[in-house]
């Protein structure tokens, strides 16, 4: 039984952790694109500019997002393959998901204020 969970979980986290990935770039591409139309709009003194902070605040949900999905990964593989290296990542990944996670609350209520 253990050996066909560990077969699963060899099938299921990277296909969870490819999820994330696509969310990654959805947050960069999304921020590229607003980025791009925030020049333009510049250049074009009759259309309002994207704000910097709503540019930041998309791509750091979708950041946050993905981190999600890493980490649910890596807690899948860690319970069923526990190892001190899958560990480590483990902790670093809910490290960085925390401090980002912290830093894209305070800029939601920075702009929910504005």
């Amino acid at each position: 039984m253990h050996e066909l969970l560990v077969e699963l979980v060899a099938l299921i986290v990277p296909w969870t952790e490819a999820v994330g990935i696509a969310i990654v770039m959805w947050g960069a591409i999304e921020g590229l694109v607003k980025l791009l139309g925030r020049f333009r709009s510049l250049l074009d003194s009759t259309v309002q500019p994207i704000p910097i902070s709503r540019i930041r605040l998309a791509i750091g949900e979708k950041i946050a997002l993905g981190l999600d999905f890493f980490l649910a990964g890596d807690i899948i593989q860690t319970i069923i393959i526990p190892s001190w290296e899958s560990l480590a990542i483990l902790g670093g990944i809910v490290i960085i998901r925390t401090i980002i996670a912290f830093f894209l609350n305070r800029d939601i209520k920075e702009f929910a204020e504005k």
